[in-house]
């Protein structure tokens, strides 16, 4: 495992919501905590990746635990995908097929990956629509958490206390979306970010930019949501 640095030196940009506050800038090189070491990309391409994920799903015992399932789940994620796609540019059209010099939206970020994981089954409907859409198409019905805040300090707070560990899909007011990542009391943002096309990126929740593009998200629990689990295993993508 490795220690990913994210170069994440620029100001902030436009409030989907609210009139932007003073512009926040993320100076220099910022690590990843510890408790959130990200892989390299693997040598095997990316095709061969996507390979490994149906043969690890398929895999499951059909008596697997939740434990289990939510194990192999995020190791997918962490280990198999998002490194492949971390350096990615960004492009409000980007909708490329694998990661790479090709730039990628992050509604098509986050819906080629989920596609990648045997999430969903098509990744054009879903990156069509806008982030609290998003979240309730990956619902199916079940209920999303949203999220409302009046300050930085107040929304770090709230995602302290509602985000449980694992992977989640997250919304970010009517404008951006990604995932979040929980591991213990740390947390990353997973998103192709739009500013200066700097793309895909493993962005720290304390000192992210994002805090000041909204007041609200919306958030759909992944890798330790049951309901959603079953489907994942069970091939009944969204």
């Amino acid at each position: 495992m490795h220690l990913r640095h994210l170069l994440l030196s620029f100001p902030l940009w436009v409030s989907c919501q609210n009139t932007p506050t003073t512009p926040v800038t993320v100076t220099k090189e910022t690590p990843v905590t510890d408790t959130l070491l990200f892989p390299r990309a693997s040598e095997r391409s990316y095709l061969q990746q996507k390979k490994v994920v149906k043969d690890m799903r398929n895999a499951l015992p059909a008596k697997a635990s939740n434990k289990e399932i939510s194990r192999v789940f995020t190791a997918i994620f962490v280990q198999h995908l998002i490194p492949h796609w971390v350096g990615t540019p960004w492009s409000f059209e980007g909708h490329p097929e694998q990661p790479g010099m090709q730039p990628v939206a992050c509604s098509y970020f986050v819906a080629t990956v989920l596609r990648d994981a045997g999430v969903v089954s098509n990744r054009y409907r879903m990156a069509q629509l806008g982030p609290e859409d998003e979240a309730r198409y990956l619902s199916e019905k079940d209920p999303i958490l949203t999220l409302s805040f009046s300050d930085v300090d107040s929304g770090k707070k709230i995602l302290a206390e509602k985000i449980p560990e694992g992977i989640h899909f997250i919304g970010f007011g009517d404008l951006h979306v990604g995932f979040i990542y929980r591991k213990g009391n740390q947390m990353v943002f997973i998103h192709s970010y739009y500013k200066d096309k700097i793309g895909v990126i493993i962005d720290p929740v304390e000192n992210s930019p994002l805090w000041e593009i909204c007041r609200r998200f919306y958030v759909y629990p992944l890798s330790g949501n049951i309901t959603f689990l079953n489907r994942w295993k069970t091939k009944k993508a969204a």
